[in-house]
């Protein structure tokens, strides 16, 4: 139950990282190592392109606002040290080019593993 709780804390801190386009808090989420991110769009792989392309270029880029909200989520353990995280999201964005209201929803899947006794992403994967 207590990795359970961390897990969700770690899913929490990722959606404040993108609510906020915190650069560092985002960057403080993933291990480092072999990190990749599919977006709706797009195919990002190691840390430097999913900060730089995913969250700066897309997310800042696009967006005024945004709010990432999770839903039922749920922690599936693959190993002792290793989850699979699945839930719901949906956004609440604001356009940056036209200030107009914009959201999206579907499922998102995180690979998560322990790594120095602390949950941290792997992998991240939306879907419409």
């Amino acid at each position: 139950m207590k990795d359970q709780n961390e897990i969700f804390a770690l899913v929490r801190r990722y959606q404040a990282a993108i609510h906020t386009q915190d650069i560092e808090a985002f960057k403080s989420l993933w291990t480092g190592k072999n990190n990749t991110l599919i977006s709706i769009t797009d195919s990002y792989s190691g840390l430097d392109s999913i900060t730089k392309d995913f969250l700066i270029g897309g997310i800042q880029g696009a967006y005024e606002r945004i709010e990432l909200i999770a839903e039922d989520i749920q922690a599936r353990f693959v190993a002792e040290e290793l989850a699979i995280v699945i839930f719901q999201y949906r956004t609440e964005c604001v356009k940056r080019e036209t200030g107009e209201p914009y959201g999206i929803r579907g499922l998102e899947t995180q690979v998560v593993q322990k790594v120095d006794g602390q949950w941290k992403l792997v992998h991240v994967h939306y879907s419409k």
